[in-house]
């Protein structure tokens, strides 16, 4: 290929990205006007990934120095990027990929001139069985009537699943050998509260699924009449009920289901969608857009809590052989104090004008809350110096997340306003116990008796310092696990918005003496699998919307 055929293929994929930018920002506008404007925020990434210079500077080079054509050039780059991208240890960045595919994929499409379309040919009420999803094909689902979707790869954090979620289309993933297990033409039952597939199924268990979904309906229907109830016991005991967020779209879910203020503001996702960090009025205005949208109640702002784990592109750091157990979270701001500053003071100047709360993650003692603490009080004076407003006795609460913090919860009782466990992390740490893991699903599990035990010391302690402990991970999140942490003596809980009207249920349908009945039971178990069989028993007996007790003849666990 001469230099003058390459500047062509150079200007031939020049117009391929503007041909590829007009079909995603026309797919964008009809997500914006049928789902919502979060939910189109998401082909944002593809479009910025589209626009990338350095994206181009590498086609450029491939095609001028190698003399590749355009589409193997971008095959070629795109390729690179995906196997960078599932490199890294954090999942939410491992799942970026799919953008990255999609992008692709779309660009080839156009270079082809004529190639495959993107979305196949789909008939009414079908499932959709595939290796992997992308975000641009579930947005053309909408009004479908697709039934399901069966993914072997892709994640829960993935803008096809978000997509996927919002349209109310039930989705399983990491389903192993799916494509080649399930036919054109077979009849597919997808069980995406049980994680099972059934296959070709017997007469007697359609019949049992169909009044599954009969159940499911009336179900869903009797939780929208719980929105303005309280969260209460069937015995009075009231269960503070709160939501985690990390944007704005967070924010009106959880109003729209009358959350009690937010337990957790996770702010990374306000960094992670930046190239650059945020400044300190950015911040503030990201976080008085979020703290506008939210109920009356308290917002809780934990600070920037990322670290090797949780990468972000503009902020390069030494990889770690180990970086769950790295520079992560407080750590890592202690070692940029700028950062920390300027995040310090946007959340309190908002806190002049809203209700809200600071809270520092993976505290691993004294010498670290005190250190944060002295952070703090200096912010608090150059603010005051500034003549800026803010609220000097706004409260200020530790993550209990490492070992460590939960060994020495009666120490720091004296140095915080309150506690905010977080059991995705706590659980790992105890467990040694990769969370994102797939070798360790077996491993990681909340219902260890290490872990039970030391929730129940860390309620019990907090009680007797007189301090709040709320718990905001994932376990908060499901309805399995309610009844439990109410007896363990839990009376706060922050939960994705999407859960909070599922979790309010079992709280109303729960007796607080029976939950300590169960939690007593749990606590005097030794064994994993003894308690799972104790809690599973007791939520089997009294779901509202059960699956079947059948065999599958082929069965998926969700992940």
């Amino acid at each position: 290929m001469s230099e003058a055929e390459a500047r062509m293929e150079m200007v031939r994929f020049d117009a391929a990205v503007v041909a590829a930018e007009g079909e995603l920002l026309a797919i964008q506008d009809r997500v914006r006007r049928t789902l919502g404007e979060d939910e189109a925020e998401v082909f944002e990434v593809q479009i910025l990934l589209m626009r990338d210079v350095e994206l181009r500077d590498a086609v450029r080079a491939l095609c001028f120095d190698k003399r590749m054509n355009a589409q193997a050039a971008v095959d070629e780059e795109i390729k690179q990027l995906s196997v960078l991208f599932a490199s890294l240890d954090d999942a939410y960045f491992r799942e970026r990929a799919s953008d990255l595919h999609d992008v692709g994929r779309r660009l080839l499409d156009q270079l082809a001139q004529g190639g495959q379309p993107i979305s196949p040919e789909l008939p009414d009420g079908c499932v959709v069985v595939t290796s992997d999803l992308l975000a641009s094909v579930v947005a053309q689902l909408e009004g479908r009537s697709v039934r399901a979707l069966i993914v072997e790869k892709g994640g829960l954090t993935t803008h096809a699943t978000i997509l996927a979620r919002s349209l109310g289309i039930p989705m399983l993933v990491h389903v192993p050998n799916a494509c080649e297990q399930i036919r054109n033409g077979d009849l597919v039952i997808v069980d995406a509260l049980a994680g099972r597939i059934f296959l070709n199924p017997e007469a007697e268990v359609v019949d049992k699924y169909a009044q599954l979904q009969v159940d499911l309906q009336v179900h869903r229907s009797a939780l929208k009449d719980l929105v303005d109830l309280p969260a209460i016991t069937l015995d009075d005991v009231a269960i503070k009920l709160s939501a985690n967020v990390g944007q704005t779209a967070d924010a009106v879910a959880a109003a729209s289901v009358t959350a009690e203020g937010v337990g957790l503001y996770r702010t990374e996702f306000v960094f992670m969608v930046q190239d650059h960090f945020p400044s300190e009025d950015e911040q503030y205005n990201f976080y008085r857009s979020t703290a506008e949208h939210l109920p009356p109640g308290e917002t809780v702002i934990r600070v920037l809590d990322v670290g090797s784990d949780k990468p972000l592109n503009y902020f390069p750091l030494p990889r770690e052989g180990n970086p769950a157990l790295g520079c992560r979270g407080m750590r890592l701001l202690f070692a940029n104090p700028t950062i920390l500053h300027s995040q310090l003071r946007a959340i309190l100047r908002l806190s002049a004008s809203h209700p809200v709360a600071i809270l520092l993650p993976m505290i691993d003692g004294l010498d670290e809350r005190r250190a944060a603490k002295a952070a703090i009080k200096q912010v608090k004076a150059d603010l005051a110096t500034a003549g800026q407003s803010f609220n000097p006795r706004i409260r200020i609460g530790t993550m209990i997340e490492t070992p460590s913090a939960a060994i020495l919860v009666r120490q720091l009782a004296d140095e915080v306003d309150f506690f905010s466990v977080g059991s995705n992390d706590l659980v790992q740490f105890l467990l040694a116990a990769d969370r994102i893991s797939e070798e360790m699903v077996s491993t990681y599990d909340p219902l260890h008796p290490a872990v039970i035990q030391v929730l129940a010391r860390l309620v019990r302690t907090a009680a007797r310092k007189g301090k709040p402990i709320s718990l905001c991970g994932e376990i908060g999140s499901d309805p399995v696990y309610t009844k439990l942490l109410i007896g363990l003596g839990f009376r706060s809980l922050s939960v994705s918005p999407g859960r909070l009207l599922d979790i309010k249920h079992a709280i109303r349908s729960t007796r607080w003496c029976d939950a300590e009945d169960l939690a007593r039971r749990v606590l005097q178990s030794s064994s994993t699998s003894d308690i799972r069989a104790l809690v599973l028993d007791d939520w089997h007996r009294r779901s509202p919307v059960p699956s079947p007790p059948v065999e599958p003849r082929t069965s998926a666990r969700h992940s």
